[in-house]
This record gives structure tokens, sequence and C-alpha cells, in this order.
């Protein structure tokens, strides 16, 4: 024990040995010799150029050069010194709104090893830039020379549309000649905002567009009020304002110089003398100014949307299928961001009014009421204590509202939707009734003489088509504009598919053309009848805006081009990109297809993918396919899915397993 105390003391003498040994800290009050060059002057958004040569007997550290507005740092540099010499560099002034010109300070500060400091002001003249004139260069293209009217003010008068998606990039200016380009962000017009400026006049015509270089001002865009509040842009065209209102209080709106009187007032919420329909309470408007509609959701707070309390009142959500909507039928399956706000008409009862083919499918209706905007609170078939299914049924637990047995819509009837909570949220009472009839005129389109039915935008006819014969539109106005499906068909009509029955469907909104396989009765075939269906995110039938989802039922049906042979082709595009023909999400895919227009038989797990593109697609042990690494954004790309080496049965492989191909085309 005594011989290990005397090591540790040898060692603890050791170190005090060691500490004594270190050098002293040493520090001076006398900083380098810096002889300054820099600009006296300087453009806000152009370079501030500095030259500073630097000597002294101690080593040297750090050389650090501020820009102060007001002695706020706006901008600095710190440039590292190991020897003697002249060190040069520049600063980036900034380009704010709001800032006038003036004597900025820009601040030389040297440092030594041995922390002595060297501190120089010099005064720097910092002005706005003249730009000889700015460019504005809207979302299509077009290019329009906006001159000066007045200090930093620009404008370019023209015959524009109603709306005017645009940025505005101003002449080249400075020691760089470089350019600014001012877009829009959350805060409004921003340099480099990266979205459009959304002007809009209300009214296409001759009219001005405006610009303040030094505010940052923008005209002219539309200042909407109702009931004496005043609205803000939540997207491009669509202005909201929340209000607390009455039932009977009449709703006005004002701000647009055309007026409303061709706008669609919700009718469960307003009047058509524009009176207040629902219960007492807070509510949004959302003025949906391309669509000519206004929406009016109710709201629990300012910022926050309401639900349906435990005592029946509130807010009853309707969420669904690619089968409904307002102001019109949307096509994301199970979106819940397009979820229709029911009104609260009277005491716990709730309403919504929807118009055949313009706000519900006439033949497919899947919907359920929600207690909020969302994913939660729901009701399923044992919270209803009656169900009235002469129009409108709820077959199953799940609660979810299809059409009753052998029951169509009519395109332009009038269906009131009615939940009655009166008896508690549990008790619930459903009804469905045909409240009145629109006039709805359509045109006599054909396809190989069998007349499209539907409309008032989806058309649609069930023939039998032959491989590689010409598949022949009429009285289409517009056709040879509209986007055909590559797989099923080309652009100069010839089928591509095998030989069977297709439901061939046109949308005059979209101008799509596409086509699907059925049986002879008219259904979905399963993978043995000629049936392959692909569900997922990142996937689409023709734009990615109507991503494919887990719909269940209503998965995209890929084209059976020969024996066993299933093919999908499409460009890769962002997520929100509305591009018709874009397929693939360039950047993220999570899908499967399946043998059947449901869940079921699915892709076999550990198939073979080959094909140009195979580095890009994976498999994972869900049998899910996604990205190994981005598909390149614009270009075409083929899924090809081959069954001929399998025997399959019904939604079934019985022997042998499929391969997948994913080309770039």
């Amino acid at each position: 024990m005594k011989k290990l105390f005397v090591i540790l003391l040898a060692g603890s003498l050791a170190v005090v040995s060691c500490r004594e040994k270190e050098p002293p800290f040493v520090t001076t009050d006398k900083g380098p010799v810096q002889t300054i060059t820099c600009d006296a002057s300087a453009l806000m958004g152009d370079r501030f150029n500095f030259s500073v040569d630097l000597k002294d007997q101690i080593a040297l550290s750090t050389l650090k050069v501020e820009l102060l507005f007001d002695e706020s740092v706006v901008a600095s540099k710190t440039i590292r010194t190991k020897e003697e010499g002249t060190y040069e560099d520049y600063l980036e002034v900034p380009f704010y709104k709001n800032v006038p010109d003036g004597v900025a300070t820009a601040r030389f500060t040297s440092q030594n090893i041995q922390f002595g400091l060297t501190v120089e002001d010099k005064d720097v003249r910092v002005t706005r830039p003249d730009f000889a004139y700015l460019t504005l260069k809207a979302a299509d293209g077009s290019e329009y020379r906006m001159e000066k009217k007045e200090n930093y003010v620009y404008a370019v008068t023209g015959n524009f549309p109603a709306a005017v998606d645009a940025f505005i990039e101003t002449a080249p200016y400075g020691t760089q000649n470089r350019t600014l380009t001012f877009g829009y962000d959350a805060t409004g017009v921003a340099l480099d905002g990266g979205k459009v400026i959304p002007f809009s006049n209300g009214v296409a015509g001759n009219y001005e567009i405006s610009f303040n270089t030094k505010t940052w001002e923008a005209s002219p865009f539309i200042k909407l009020e109702v009931n004496g509040v005043e609205t803000v842009m939540a997207e491009k065209d669509v202005y909201t304002a929340v209000v607390n209102v009455k039932k009977g209080d009449v709703i006005t709106i004002t701000g647009y110089e055309p007026g409303f009187d061709d706008f669609t007032f919700d009718p469960d919420f307003i009047t058509e003398d524009r009176k207040f329909a629902a219960l007492e309470g807070l509510y949004k408007f959302s003025i949906r100014m391309a669509d000519k509609w206004v929406i009016v959701d109710r709201m629990a707070s300012s910022s926050a949307l309401a639900t349906l309390g435990t005592d029946g009142h509130g807010a009853v959500w309707i969420i669904g299928d690619s089968c409904f909507g307002k102001p019109a039928i949307f096509t994301a399956s199970w979106n819940t961001s397009f979820a229709v706000c029911m009104a609260e008409v009277e005491d716990k009862v709730y309403q919504a009014t929807l118009v055949g083919g313009f706000q519900i499918k006439t033949d497919n209706v899947n919907i359920k009421f929600f207690h909020q905007k969302g994913w939660g609170g729901e009701f399923k078939k044992e919270n209803y204590a009656s169900i009235d299914n002469a129009i409108l049924d709820i077959p199953s637990d799940d609660g979810n509202i299809r059409l009753a047995e052998g029951v169509k819509l009519e395109l332009g009837g009038i269906y009131r939707l009615v939940l009655d909570l009166t008896g508690g949220n549990s008790a619930a009472k459903f009804s469905c009734t045909k409240v009145g009839q629109q006039e709805v005129e359509l045109p006599k389109m054909t396809v190989n003489g069998v007349e499209l039915e539907g409309g008032p935008t989806d058309f649609s006819a069930e023939v039998d088509l032959t491989q590689g014969s010409t598949v022949a539109l009429s009285n289409v106005d517009g056709l040879a504009s509209y986007w055909i499906d590559p797989d099923f068909c080309s652009a100069a009509g010839k089928f591509l598919a095998v030989s069977g029955k297709y439901k061939v469907m046109l949308n005059t909104a979209d101008k799509t053309i596409m086509a699907r396989r059925v049986t002879a009765s008219g259904g979905a075939p399963n993978l043995e009848e000629g049936g392959l269906y692909i569900q997922g995110w990142g996937v689409s039938g023709f734009k990615m805006t109507s991503q494919v989802g887990w719909p269940g039922a209503g998965g995209y049906q890929l084209a059976q081009v020969a024996p066993g042979k299933f093919q999908m082709t499409g460009k890769a595009v962002a997520e929100t990109s509305a591009e018709i023909g874009g397929k693939f999400r360039y950047d993220y895919i999570s899908a499967k297809y399946f043998f059947q227009d449901n869940w079921g038989g699915e892709a076999s797990k550990g198939v073979t993918i080959s094909g140009n593109a195979a580095e890009l697609l994976k498999q994972g042990s869900d049998a899910n396919f996604g990205l190994a690494s981005n598909l390149e954004e614009g270009a075409t790309y083929r899924l090809t899915v081959d069954f001929s080496e399998c025997t399959i049965s019904g939604n079934s492989i019985t022997a042998g397993k499929e391969t997948v191909q994913f080309d770039k085309l």
C-alpha cells in the first residue's frame, strides 16, 4: 500500500512539474497596421469592394470586414491572415425594401495572435439603383417591358387576362451587370420569392401592372370584403375572410367591379336572396374567382376549423372518393383537403346539397360523414338510428354512403343529404332527397358510332375494340388538342391494347381520352380476364395532382398490350405538377399493382426488375415498389409487368413469377 502511494505521489509531482513548464499566456494592446482602400459608394444589391494591406511584428490572425446600416450589421466576412500583405475581397450589399439612400459604415477589424486589435471605420454612400427598365415575365412565357413612371415606380399597360402570374426582373446594373428577380412568398412580393406574383384585375381587358422597387408594392390585386371584413389571398384566385354571422344576415361582398351576380353562393349556407341560412357562428367565406363560387366553412376560431361537439353542435364534414365535391367533383381519392362542410341549418340538423354530374357522380358514390376535416371521429353504421335508403344507402359497417342498389342519380338532379343528430351523435338519422333539377345541354359525341353518355365534363361509352383498328371519335370540339393515353391508343387513333370490350372515357375539362378494359357485363376484370391495377402514392392515371392513392377499388388500370403483358407510360414530374401525361413522381414512389380492382391478389415479392432504368426502381419487403434514386424530371418512362411465364387463375398466380421492367424511353 505504501509503495502504491509513492507511485501516485510521484505521478502527481510529475504533472505539477509539467504544468510549471507551460509558456505564459501573452497578450498585447497593439494591433496590426492596416492600410485600407475601398469603394466610397455602392449600390444596393451590388458589391462593395475593398483592399487591406496588413503589417505587424506579431504574427497575424484575422481580418473582419462588416457593413453596418445604422449600427446594424447587414453583411460581414472574416478572412484568415497568415502573413503580411494585401488582402482583397468584397461584401454583397443587401437590397432591402423601404431602406432610404444614405451613408453606411464599413468597419475593418484586424487582429494578431496576441489578440491585438486595430479597428477603423470608412463611410460608404449606399444608394438604391435607378433601373433603366423592368421586365414582367409571365408564367406563359410572355414578356413585357415595364418603363419608369416616377422614382422607383415602373409599369406596363396592356390587354391582359383577368389574372397574370409573373415574376419581375430588373434590367442589368452595377459592377457585375447583374439582375434581380422578384417573386412571391408568404409575406407577399419578395426578392427571390419562389412563386409567381399573382396579379389580378378581376376582369380581362386593358389595364396597368406596376411595381415599386423601393416599397416592393405591386398592383393590381383584388381587395375584397365580406360584410366589411377584408379578405386575404389564401391561394391563387381564392380570397378568404372569417366573419361572425347570424341566421338571416344579408351577405355582402364588395371590391370586385363586375359584381357577383354570376357567382354561385353555397346554397346550404346562403339563400338566393343572399341571406345566411345556417345557425349563428364564426364562418370562413372562400371566394373562388376562377370557379365563380363562394364556399363556406364553419370555424371554431379565426384560424381553426370547427369540429362536431359531443352535444351535436359544431360541424360535420363529408370526405370521400373522387366522386363528389364543391364547387365541383375532385379527382384525388379520399383527399381530406377537399372535405365538404355541412351546414347546421337547424339545431343539430346538418345538410349538404349536391348536383348530379357536377358535384356528385351519377353512377358511383362512396362518401362518409366525419367529425372533423380530417381523419378521426366518424359515423359508422352503428351510429345510425335510421337510414332512408331510397337513393343513398349505408350498406356496410364502415359507414360509407353509396348509391342504393339499382339507383343512378340524374344528371342535373339536385340532391340534399340531411344528417339529423337531435337524438344524439350515436343515434343519427340520415336521408337523401331529390329537391330540384337543373337543365343540362350536352354535346352528342360518339366513339365508333356509340354515343358517349354522362356529363357535364365526364363522358363514357362501352365499345368493342380491336387491336390495330382505328378509334373514331366524332363531334368532339377541339379533338386535336386532347391528350390520349399513349398505352391504349396512338395520337393517330390506332388502338394499341389487346382486343376486347372497353370503357372509353372522355373528359372535356382536362381534355383527356382514356380507356379501361371491362367484362361483358361492364365490370372490372381480374388478372385472368385482362385487368391489372396500380395503387399508391407517386403514380397517377394522367396528372400528378390526381395521384391514385390507396382507394382499394379505383386503382389505375394498366393497358394489356399483348397476352400476359401490361404497361403504363408517362412523364416523371413533381408532386405538385398538373401536367397532363405526368404519371410518375420523379422523386418519390410507393406503389403496388393488384390482380383485381380492389384488395386481394397483388404483386409477388422478389420479382426481377430489368430495363435500362432498373437501377432506379426497387421493391420493398412489403412488395411495394419505390425509387432507388430520382428519375429525370420531364423524361418519359414505361413500366411493364410481364406474366407470360406464369400460370394464372382468376386473380392468382398458381405457378411462376412475373417480371417487371422499367425503361426510360
